[in-house]
């Protein structure tokens, strides 16, 4: 039974992780998000607001929020320019370790 009041965090995002984003100490973003500059239970809010600092700094942006994401739409004149996925490698299960013997195997008839 669990303990009234425990519960499993999954994602934890806390000033002291927002402002290491965003290049300030916590307490700041902290006083940021107090002041109304972003809604720090909002995720996208709070993208938003560091990916303009971090734009203002010059660094690079981190992880758009879905509205603002653009997709390019690229036309294929020839069917050569598709990519293709290259082939999965095949698996040569004949020989080699064997983890239910305990040792390698030795036996040929396992390898044709």
């Amino acid at each position: 039974m669990r303990q009234r009041g425990s519960r499993n965090t999954l994602v934890k995002v806390d000033y002291n992780l927002i402002g290491r984003l965003a290049a300030i100490s916590g307490d700041t973003a902290k006083q940021y998000a107090h002041r109304g500059e972003y809604n720090p239970r909002d995720l996208s809010s709070v993208l938003s607001w560091v990916n303009k600092r971090r734009q203002r700094q010059g660094k690079t942006m981190i992880g758009l929020p879905a509205d603002q994401l653009v997709v390019a739409e690229v036309e294929v004149k020839h069917e050569s320019d598709r990519l293709t996925r290259p082939a999965a490698p095949t698996l040569d299960l004949s020989g080699g370790y064997d983890p239910l013997l305990g040792g390698y195997r030795t036996d040929t008839a396992f390898r044709q």
